[in-house]
């Protein structure tokens, strides 16, 4: 793997750690004057695939669009009906996770939020990335037509759009369907700046971490400071309570401060080698299976705490069973928040399990 790979290879495991903590409501980062993680951390995903993004894949823009269906929706539908029946069966236990069984939820409710049957709720990401993916390879091919196939024009085009449907959404103009083109305008900025860091940054990007870090830290903790309620979620388009440029710029310093965290992740990785390296490698090479499967992750964890309660196990007593048929993101901490790590554990180990027997099929 090469140097450059490996790095956004572990980029990508740190976003996905970013993720999971999230959805556990677990803000280690809370009392750090780093910015919170809603604030950037899906975008790492997409800067990362604007990086990877090629320009010559519009001369077979077709076969691009169908090679990226087949990667990103195929397995995606696949196992939207596997979590859709297992919704389906666990209402004969009294579950309330998860919606109808029926075609809306299948192949439709995942590119409005991707939320229908919740063991999958995390991968909304998926089909609002292929979306975003075949709109950008058109408009790159029609702006290369007009002669206008410039990485600084397409940038500024990309960032209006996220700071448009900002604009937007602040007024109450995103809603229901609109949502749709609304996360892709959100994507847009992420994945321009994306391309722009390998194209045009990239071979300017040598300030030393000594200097670099500290920063970004500070501009972080300006803007954690002079901004309240950063957070924001890109999957349903709201949450933005201060200026429209304000996503723009979190996202800017969340990716400047984790991308030159992998770099240096990097370094040290490969001089410890071993299973660590291995297995952050594994984490950053499987964010698909991960991102499909942690939420499953975190209701195992749980039903084994619900057998333990119906053995009588003192510790699990105070067990919310109600919270167990009803909301996948409970948690259940007896001795505090560090017993999340459980589903820490669990959202990363159960996908990975997932992925590696699917592999051997």
């Amino acid at each position: 793997m090469k140097q450059r790979d490996e790095q956004f290879t572990i980029l990508s495991a740190l976003a996905m750690l970013l993720v999971i903590l999230g959805h556990i409501n677990w803000d280690i980062l809370g009392k750090s004057p780093l910015l919170p993680y809603y604030s950037y951390h899906v975008m790492i995903f997409v800067f990362i695939s604007g990086y990877f993004f090629k320009p010559e894949a519009t001369d077979k823009m077709l076969e691009y669009i169908w090679r990226k269906f087949k990667k990103l929706m195929v397995p995606y539908f696949i196992w939207n009906a596997v979590y859709g029946l297992l919704a389906w069966g666990l209402r004969f236990l009294e579950f309330e996770i998860g919606g109808d069984f029926n075609l809306y939820n299948l192949f439709l409710a995942p590119f409005m939020g991707g939320h229908q049957f919740m063991f999958n709720a995390a991968a909304w990401f998926v089909p609002a990335l292929f979306l975003f993916e075949v709109v950008n390879i058109i408009i790159v091919k029609v702006l290369k037509i007009l002669h206008f196939d410039n990485e600084y024009i397409l940038a500024a085009v990309y960032i209006f759009a996220g700071v448009l449907v900002v604009a937007l959404a602040m007024r109450g103009s995103v809603y229901d369907y609109y949502k749709i083109p609304g996360r892709m305008m959100m994507m847009a900025p992420a994945f321009a700046l994306g391309r722009l860091y390998k194209i045009k940054i990239k071979q300017y990007d040598t300030m030393p971490s000594v200097i670099y870090i500290p920063v970004v830290v500070l501009l972080s903790f300006v803007m954690v400071r002079t901004h309240p309620g950063l957070n924001y979620s890109a999957v349903w388009v709201t949450g933005f309570t201060s200026t429209v440029f304000t996503p723009i710029v979190t996202m800017i310093l969340g990716i400047a401060f984790w991308l030159r965290i992998s770099k240096l992740l990097y370094m040290l990785l490969s001089k410890i080698g071993g299973e660590v390296r291995r297995f952050v490698l594994r984490m950053g090479s499987n964010t698909y299976a991960i991102m499909m499967h942690q939420l499953l992750g975190f209701f195992f964890v749980n039903t084994i705490y619900a057998i333990m309660r119906y053995l009588n196990v003192g510790f699990v007593r105070l067990f919310d069973m109600s919270a167990y048929h009803s909301d996948i993101y409970y948690t259940f901490e007896p001795g505090g928040e560090i017993w999340k790590l459980v589903y820490v554990f669990a959202g990363i180990a159960i996908p990975l399990m997932i992925q590696r027997a699917c592999e051997k099929e």
